[in-house]
């Protein structure tokens, strides 16, 4: 081969290697940083086939010039793997240099190595690693925390805090009224029944009807509250409903601030604690307080759903409460469709067919579930919900009386729920807007049921039902209010305004109206005093107005079987299937001397009262033994004693 095409070989052979040794360059400059071993093990300077020794003579060989090159190429090669943020302008020039056709030219091309000296790209790093900046990031106005972010903060710091006072503000509230008085009837009718009807699963005792007049199913609360009876009196029953509405409250505050936020969960929870009904309700051993937490827990259930992927258990949970909520007390019907309608919203962000999907099957399995417990109850359940609740008999109280009551109670709730509402609609969250109008509505259900039916009759109870589904728009009113400015100090300061001028006052209302409640009934510690001395003297059957409050102070004394009421009697005649009833079986009964004791107040009946008297004045024998006086009623009792007719009364004091 001629001398030119060697040369003209040769510079192709250097065009070549020149060319690729750009490439491997390229290469190495966007190579990761090697691990922590990689650099102890380059650190040994141990020489193999690809790392060639300090002293290689192709190194050598290179003049001054063209050794800084490539002194230069390794360095930048090390330092843009060990810390790839390097500045462009420093990149653009080293990227420029690496790509200099001067500094890859070699003397014996054919002795190059086949890879560039990672030695020495691996060991510079080792000498010169640049060190890691532990300083924290500078603050900008971008990184700092908004006004409103604060707030979230300082809230949910103190979320469990606030919470704690709240429930501890309550019970305070509640536990003044639990030894204030005696039984009143509706609680002594619930615990004697639990009473009868444990004794009825444990020894197959007989029990009455109750399922035909109570408004509640008899084998849910009673048994349960009758366990609290039977270890802390009336007392330890009272005490379980305060942990129920304690509970209850703690529920509000969850559901709350998951709709709206920790600031309208604290104000929701605190107006609900303080109303008058609530603080009642912790007090009272009925099955209000249970019902309710029953049918806040289902609430929770279905808010907690929007949550979850798979909400099938947490609504099939919800169902089985509501279910629960109704059989314990069956006033709880009239806000089902509440939390049917809840449960479409609180999905809102999903399509209009998962969220009417959702309410229809959550409304077609409590359907369901109380068409079934109605099934298994049998007749009498059923004639017990028509008689209490779906047919319920109307009253003498006027709708205006029966509004201004319900105001009076839970008023200030339900119009700062509607306030809430109209916050809402001016933001333009028209969802949120109707989530809150639904809620708004519920406190208004029961007010309303009872005008068209014109009664108070439990009143103050049914009100707090609503009160509580009201609370969290209520909540919501206030927590917009309170953020009319974004200072965080402001805002603090008109959420403590807030508490002075409202909610403080709405506490001190509440307990005055919650101790006008606790003294509506007579105290009955003197009268069953009395009347468990005479039954002693006197034994027999009992005729008393109301029986429900002696029956359970006196229980394991008297069988149930011996006590009759004032509301409805039935006697049969020696010798006839038929049995008489009304006033024909009080004569009759009279007649035969059939009670021992009758004890009358002339309050509830009057008119069979009076009715009575003349029965025991025509056929004689009966005489006053005792005038017992209870606060604001009067309690007369007459004895069956047929060897001093001088002594009958006639007529009544």
């Amino acid at each position: 081969m001629s001398a030119t095409g060697q040369d003209s070989a040769g510079s192709r052979t250097d065009a070549a290697t020149a060319a690729a040794w750009r490439r491997r360059l390229r290469a190495d400059r966007v190579l990761q940083p090697p691990l922590e071993t990689a650099w102890r093990h380059a650190s040994t300077l141990e020489a193999t086939a690809d790392t060639p020794a300090m002293s290689s003579p192709n190194i050598s060989a290179l003049d001054f010039d063209e050794s800084q090159k490539v002194g230069l190429n390794a360095k930048f090669r090390a330092t843009s793997t060990a810390a790839p943020n390097t500045s462009a302008h420093l990149a653009k020039s080293s990227a420029s240099l690496l790509d200099s056709p001067e500094s890859l030219k070699s003397p014996d091309t054919a002795s190059w190595p086949a890879r560039p000296a990672s030695g020495i790209a691996l060991s510079a790093p080792v000498m010169d690693r640049p060190r890691v900046n532990s300083q924290p990031d500078p603050l900008t106005p971008q990184s700092l925390p908004t006004a409103a972010q604060k707030q979230r903060i300082v809230w949910g710091n103190n979320n469990q805090l606030l919470l704690i006072a709240i429930l501890t503000v309550q019970a305070i509230l509640s536990l003044r009224l639990v030894w204030s008085n005696t039984a009143y009837i509706d609680e002594a009718t619930y615990l004697w029944a639990g009473h009868l009807e444990i004794a009825h699963w444990l020894h197959g005792a007989p029990v009455p009807p109750f399922q035909t007049w109570l408004s509640g199913a008899p084998v849910i609360y009673p048994p349960i509250a009758a366990v609290a009876d039977s270890i802390g009196g009336l007392f330890g029953a009272r005490i379980l409903s305060l942990v129920f509405m304690m509970a209850t409250t703690s529920l509000l505050w969850s559901i709350t601030s998951k709709l709206f936020g920790r600031r309208a969960a604290f104000f929701a929870a605190s107006l609900f604690a303080v109303l008058g009904p609530t603080q009642f309700l912790g007090a009272f051993a009925t099955y209000d307080a249970m019902a309710l937490l029953l049918m806040a827990t289902a609430t929770w259930c279905v808010v907690a759903a929007r949550d979850r992927a798979d909400s099938t258990i947490l609504l099939v949970a919800g169902a089985i409460l509501l279910a629960l909520a109704n059989a314990t007390k069956y006033a709880t019907l009239l806000f089902d469709p509440v939390i049917f309608v809840l449960a479409a919203m609180v999905i809102q962000k999903r399509s209009s067919k998962a969220a009417y999907g959702r309410a229809g099957y959550l409304a077609a399995l409590v359907t369901a579930l109380v068409s079934g417990l109605l099934a298994l109850g049998g007749p009498l359940y059923a004639a017990g919900v028509l008689y209490t609740t779906l047919a319920r008999a109307g009253g003498h109280n006027s709708p205006e009386q029966v509004l201004k009551d319900s105001w009076d109670w839970v008023g200030p709730v339900c119009f700062l729920a509607w306030i809430g509402v109209i916050l809402c609609a001016r933001r333009d969250n028209k969802k949120q807007a109707i989530m809150l109008s639904v809620l708004a509505a519920a406190g208004m259900l029961a007010p309303l049921e009872q005008a068209r039916i014109h009664t108070i009759t439990s009143l103050h109870k049914h009100v707090d039902f609503g009160a509580w589904l009201a609370a969290p728009a209520a909540g919501y009113a206030l927590a917009q209010i309170s953020r009319f400015s974004k200072r965080r100090s402001l805002s603090l300061m008109a959420g403590g305004f807030i508490l002075c001028a409202l909610i403080l006052p709405l506490s001190v209302l509440g307990s005055t109206q919650a101790d006008i409640l606790y003294r509506g009934w007579p105290n009955s510690s003197m009268f069953t005093a009395q009347l468990r001395s005479l039954i002693q003297r006197y034994p027999g059957n009992y005729l008393v107005e109301d029986y429900d409050v002696p029956a359970y102070y006196l229980d394991h004394r008297i069988s149930w079987q011996r006590w009759s009421d004032t509301w409805f009697f039935s006697y049969a005649l020696h010798g006839t299937h038929r049995p008489l009833t009304g006033a024909a079986a009080y004569r009759e009964a009279i007649t035969q001397h059939y009670f021992s004791l009758v004890v009358l107040d002339f309050g509830a009946t009057p008119g069979t009262d009076n009715q009575i008297v003349a029965d025991m004045q025509s056929v004689g024998g009966y005489q006053i033994v005792a005038v017992v006086s209870a606060s604001f009623e009067h309690y007369t009792i007459w004895a069956y004693r047929p060897s001093q007719r001088s002594r009958l009364l006639h007529g009544h004091s």
